[in-house]
This record gives C-alpha cells, structure tokens and sequence, in this order.
C-alpha cells in the first residue's frame, strides 16, 4: 500500500466531501438558454469564458442551482470529523467549481475553520485552483496530497507537481486504465490507511 508522507492535503468538495442534489442536465440547459449556443461541459466552458460578463453571468446562474441545493446536501462519509482530524496534521485546502458564497456557507454548515480554498471565482480550472493554495503556503507542490473524486482532480494534481488520491465511488473509473501512481480507494473511510494514522471513530 502506499503511504503519503505529505504536509498539506487538498480536497475537492462536490462528491467528495459533500453530494450537492443538483440536477446539472438541468443547469446546462439554463446556461445554453443564457448563451444561445450548444454546451458540452461547464468544466470545458470556463476556462473559455473566464474574465468575461458572460463568466459572471453563467457563474451567478450555477449558483442559484447550487444554493437551492443546500437544504439537502449530505456529507460524505463523515467528512466533517475527518476534516477537523487531519487539521491537527497537515494544512488543508479546499478546491471546487462552486462559487466562494456557497462554498462558504457548506464549510459553515460542515464547522471547519482554517481551509485554504480556491472556487470558480478564483480560477477556472482544476490545475490553476491547486496551484493557487499551494502559493498560499510555505510547501512545495510534491508536499501536497490531492483528494478528488474525478480524473481531473488527479490528473491536474499530477500536472502541477503534486501526488494524488482518486475516490473511486461505486467503481466509477476502470481503475486499470488509471496511472499507477494516482492511488485509488472506494470511499474516505480509506484515506487515513494511505497516510498511515488512525482513523477516529
């Protein structure tokens, strides 16, 4: 098994912390009605829209999708306690393409204080969002640990410099077929295994 010997860990949030019940067929039909145009991807739309009305306007419309969703968000696999454990460890970032207002509200509702956090309003990609919690910090890029739940979470965890950990929940990823160096495991619970402390209960 392998086993991270890190100062700093950074999370993503939607799906791998908390499931937010977003219907996002839904969100991309509002955002191609605001657009006049066809949209395959919010993740390959923002970067291409970055730094324009257009972005801000399109970041405003997720957001009323994301803060009618909060009423229902559920933690996953008791994300709080691990958050508030690993905090006496190792610093701790929080990287998301929710906006910075819901983005607060969730790690209010979750009780955690101290996270470094990038949102879509910071930056429009994964790779960009990293890098700007590490800067906030005296560590290098190979001294942090991204947790995601998606390929680009670990993919621009590695393209940056820094290790990775893929949440692979209910076997979403041919785990053949991913790099060996992006560890794997099937839910949270499994993180504290990979950085060899025990897990509170």
């Amino acid at each position: 098994m392998v086993m991270y010997k890190v100062q700093g860990i950074i999370f993503d949030l939607d799906g791998t912390l908390v499931e937010l019940p977003i219907d996002w067929h839904h969100v991309i039909r509002r955002v191609e009605s605001l657009l006049g145009m066809k949209v395959g991807s919010l993740l390959d739309l923002y970067p291409k829209l970055w730094g324009t009305e257009k972005y801000e306007m399109i970041s405003r419309a997720v957001e009323e999708f994301e803060i009618a969703s909060l009423d229902r968000i559920r933690f996953l696999d008791n994300s709080p306690q691990l958050l508030m454990d690993l905090s006496l460890k190792y610093q701790l970032g929080l990287i998301t393409f929710q906006g910075m207002n819901v983005t607060r509200r969730i790690i209010n509702k979750m009780g955690i204080n101290g996270l470094l956090i990038a949102t879509r309003d910071d930056a429009p990609t994964r790779a960009e969002q990293i890098s700007r919690i590490v800067s906030a910090t005296r560590f290098k890029y190979e001294n942090f640990l991204v947790v995601g739940d998606r390929l680009n979470d670990v993919y621009s965890a590695l393209k940056v410099g820094c290790q990775a950990v893929l949440v692979n929940r209910q076997n979403r990823y041919c785990t053949s077929k991913i790099e060996k160096k992006i560890a794997v495991i099937s839910n949270l619970k499994k993180l504290p295994d990979l950085l060899g402390i025990r897990e509170e209960s």
